[in-house]
């Protein structure tokens, strides 16, 4: 009895058991785009130079009489004249000479380039078979089985609980 209530368990599992086996197909998108395009590159290039700027030096004199022997002192930038006075003083003048001093700033420099590329991308659809869906209806069999799945599976449940009733009934006695 036994191993009819096994053979029947495992012929209700293996009717109970269904799958649907649709098979899908992905399908990739072609773009046919005839349009021109056109691509501008801005390349900008920044390099330090160096700018001669003119500073101006106001023209100033200045005059001082000492006590002292001979003086004579001159610049780039300025004259100096020393003499001795009739009372034995000594007279200095300095003046500017007129003159603009160069200097040498740097200065960034950006370089801007454009660069215009022209190209006509043209793209030629490739064709490919669409999949065609045809949906058909279920056989009898298919049928019983996706009907009696619940009612086989309550059935099996049954049969082990039967099967396996002394083991349940000594174990719950141990546990309680």
């Amino acid at each position: 009895m036994k191993e009819w209530a096994i053979i029947l368990v495992y012929i209700l599992l293996i009717i109970g058991g269904c799958q649907t086996s649709k098979k899908s197909i992905s399908s990739t998108p072609v773009i046919v785009t005839n349009t021109d395009s056109i691509r501008t590159e801005y390349i900008e290039t920044v390099r330090i130079d160096t700018l001669v700027v003119e500073v101006p030096i106001p023209t100033e004199s200045v005059s001082q009489v000492v006590r002292d022997s001979s003086s004579h002192v001159e610049t780039s930038l300025a004259e100096s004249d020393a003499w001795i006075n009739d009372d034995g003083t000594l007279g200095h003048s300095i003046k500017n000479k007129p003159q603009k001093l160069n200097a040498e700033v740097p200065v960034p420099v950006k370089d801007t380039q454009t660069n215009n590329t022209a190209s006509s991308i043209k793209e030629i659809p490739v064709p490919y078979p669409e999949p065609v869906y045809v949906e058909k209806s279920l056989t009898l069999w298919q049928e019983i089985r996706l009907e009696a799945f619940w009612y086989l599976l309550v059935i099996v449940i049954l049969t082990l609980g039967w099967i396996l009733r002394k083991p349940i009934v000594s174990v719950t006695r141990k546990l309680f």
